[in-house]
């Protein structure tokens, strides 16, 4: 099983979640989807006396920001970077009250955050979302505090963050690893 934590504002993760789906898919391997709320960065600016430390946060998230746009360019999706700014947390909230295969229901809401510009914060969205997968809701008292916490006790610090068993896979660049772990597991 891949043990995936996302949230909906990251273009990173929303980048991950059709590779994840086709590793899961070719492997054979459920997904287990979990709340985390990223803390997306603002993209910093250039100072007077910026010292070297600061120089390289800058030079990196602007990196890291070209990259996120070069990628949803190569599949044809024109992002709107402010989409990463919008707080999800309603979503995950109702994310983690799910029972039942959530993949489908992660990629719709993927897409209509990134590329429809809804607002799935909506609770008369996420009902209807929620139906047309065909999933049950247990219950809006989910404790998302918590959830982080316990995945900040295995080493998670920003999503996309994937586990298969304990080990754990920062970022969309170690799908390639993944698939090769789900490959030797399956070859025993």
């Amino acid at each position: 099983m891949i043990t995936a934590y996302i949230d909906f504002k990251s273009l990173d993760c929303f980048l991950a979640i059709s590779p994840i789906l086709k590793l899961a898919d070719d492997c054979k391997t459920p997904v287990r989807w979990q709340p985390y709320r990223s803390k997306e960065r603002a993209l910093p600016t250039q100072v007077a006396n910026e010292s070297v430390t600061q120089t390289h946060h800058r030079v990196r998230r602007e990196s890291e920001h070209r990259l996120q746009q070069h990628y949803a360019k190569l599949r044809g999706l024109d992002i709107d970077p402010s989409r990463g700014q919008i707080d999800t947390s309603v979503a995950l909230r109702w994310l983690a009250g799910l029972e039942g295969d959530t993949s489908s229901f992660i990629s719709r809401l993927f897409t209509a955050h990134w590329i429809d510009h809804t607002d799935i914060n909506d609770p008369t969205f996420l009902e209807a979302l929620t139906a047309n997968c065909g999933l049950t809701r247990l219950g809006s008292d989910v404790d998302l505090d918590s959830i982080e916490r316990e995945a900040e006790e295995r080493g998670l610090f920003d999503a996309p963050t994937f586990f298969i068993e304990e080990q754990m896979f920062m970022g969309r660049a170690h799908i390639p690893l993944m698939r090769q772990l789900l490959a030797d597991e399956g070859n025993r």
